[in-house]
């Protein structure tokens, strides 16, 4: 599907990695849909972590698994540490044969979190810390080139999950806000979906 009218984000001759982060609620399916569709190009999906066999997804399911639980402050955190060092190398097994070819070929293959969830959303990955171990993971995977973090007011997110509350929805916010990486920028998504991926394409 070609971009909207009026769309000015220049055509690329190359492609790109995204990861579209922020709290359950705040839009990130609805954006990475639009961001397949305003490519001008091939393009991929995944969501967390890239598939190391079988192909990338051509777009975010129809219906949307339900988010993981918050989980509990307490847990074994030798089985937290067993969990990321076992998507550790799912991340990097499966950006060496999905992602990176996917993008030498000119595609815009966006992904949902990645990594990023060990900082912001632990207790929902049954990651029980150090934070220091996940970030020091996160340094070593490989960059994408833009990390689109939404914000929303915290009403208008609650809207939208009842079940989360909004100290909750406010923690999330600032922690998705300061997830260890230096291109990230924050995007408002009480923009129409389509307006926010023009202005992703023209970050890349």
């Amino acid at each position: 599907m070609s971009a909207p009218p009026g769309a000015d984000a220049p055509p690329r001759r190359s492609g790109a990695f995204v990861v579209v982060v922020g709290p359950d609620g705040v839009g990130k399916t609805a954006v990475a849909r639009a961001l397949l569709r305003c490519f001008p190009g091939p393009t991929a999906y995944f969501h967390f972590t890239p598939p190391t066999t079988g192909e990338l997804a051509a777009a975010p399911p129809e219906h949307s698994p339900p988010p993981p639980s918050k989980g509990t402050a307490d847990g074994f955190r030798v089985v937290g540490w067993v969990r990321l060092t076992r998507n550790f190398l799912r991340f990097w097994l499966g950006y060496l044969r999905r992602v990176r070819p996917a993008v030498r070929r000119g595609a815009l293959v966006v992904g949902d979190r990645w990594a990023y969830g060990y900082v912001a959303q632990p207790r929902a990955l049954r990651f029980h810390g150090p934070r220091g171990l996940a970030r020091l993971a996160i340094r070593a995977l490989p960059r994408p080139d833009l990390v689109a973090n939404l914000h929303a007011p915290p009403d208008v997110i609650r809207a939208r999950k009842q079940e989360l509350t909004v100290e909750e929805i406010e923690a999330e916010l600032a922690a998705w806000a300061s997830v260890p990486e230096p291109r990230l920028r924050t995007f408002d998504a009480a923009a129409l979906p389509e307006v926010i991926a023009q202005r992703i394409l023209q970050e890349l």
